[in-house]
């Protein structure tokens, strides 16, 4: 029987309908084949993007080609009340792997580590920038989750405003606080550890579940089991630690579903909200692109997803 289900930080609605769906199994696919790294333009040298704006063995970040976001010194607006636009402040870049293979899963845990250190200084750098409200790290992994260049490479989003689906989590993370004085995504982690029916994996600093109101099949959250404020401000120790299971996580996904297209986003504090650090809590999503948005959920905005989380994460830890 189908259920509705809230998102309790966002208060989003899903439906979670497994009887439409196929059985878990179901969605293993056969492995892609890799593309030949042939003219790759991520490859060193790289000629297409000679620009490096920061460097270390296994990595290297450069601006985006095409910004979304661009730095100035002014925040120029270009409408009016009607139509309120403003130039997009801010910076793009993209973290590349330098080499082609591996992908994410397959890497070391030492080069993993090295890759969220890079995103570590990057964020940092970017938020001494007073423009700057927030900066957002993304990766795709597959052509169905917008990766246009298969060669492993993460992004880099730093806005002059706060993205709407942080700012959803921000409000809904503080009415929480407000109510219950506790940190609602703490609450999380005490529950999912409490009940364990979607968990999939923990350690002594992180756990990862598939979430209860999950808009893909699949969907995992990894989260620190102590209330963690700024992924940016993370020490060498924890960062060890969520190599460890994220690289875990991604192994199992690989393992279970054929290597499935996915994005990840690392959703951290907003460094200048006041008194966001008592109540927002960073974590890292994990969205397997293994269903596709209808007209129901563009239009009308709820999500339906057919299979269960419960049901995804037994299939996850089975061996």
């Amino acid at each position: 029987m189908p259920s509705l289900r809230k998102n309790i930080i966002t208060g989003e609605w899903v439906i979670i309908a497994p009887e439409r769906a196929k059985r878990p199994e179901d969605y293993i696919r056969k492995k892609p084949k890799k593309k030949k790294t042939k003219d790759c333009p991520f490859c060193i040298p790289g000629p297409a993007y000679p620009t490096r704006v920061y460097e270390t063995k296994n990595i290297y970040v450069i601006p985006n080609k095409y910004p979304s976001y661009i730095p100035e010194d002014a925040v120029l607006e270009r409408g009016g009340k009607l139509y309120p636009a403003y130039r997009a402040l801010g910076y793009h870049e993209v973290v590349n792997l330098k080499k082609h293979r591996p992908d994410l899963s397959g890497l070391s845990l030492a080069v993993l580590d090295e890759l969220f250190y890079v995103y570590q200084e990057r964020m940092k750098k970017h938020l001494q920038d007073p423009a700057v409200e927030y900066s957002l790290l993304i990766h795709n992994h597959g052509e169905s989750s917008g990766a246009s260049i298969e060669h492993p490479h993460s992004q880099i989003f730093s806005s002059s405003v706060l993205p709407s689906r942080i700012r959803k989590e921000l409000k809904g993370a503080q009415r929480y606080f407000q109510k219950e004085k506790r940190c609602v995504f703490c609450s999380l982690v005490a529950e999912e550890l409490r009940k364990g029916e979607r968990v999939i994996l923990e350690n002594k600093d992180f756990v990862a579940f598939t979430f209860f109101a999950a808009r893909f099949p699949f969907e995992i959250w990894i989260l620190p089991k102590k209330h963690r404020n700024y992924f940016e401000k993370m020490n060498k120790s924890k960062r060890v630690s969520l190599a460890e299971i994220f690289s875990s996580v991604l192994k199992i996904l690989d393992k279970k579903l054929g290597d499935p297209d996915f994005n990840f986003f690392i959703h951290t504090t907003p460094a200048k909200e006041a008194g966001a650090e008592n109540y927002y809590h960073w974590h890292i999503e994990i969205l397997p692109r293994l269903s596709k948005f209808g007209g129901y959920e563009l239009g009308g905005g709820i999500v339906v997803d057919v299979v269960s989380p419960e049901k995804a994460a037994w299939f996850l830890r089975q061996d």
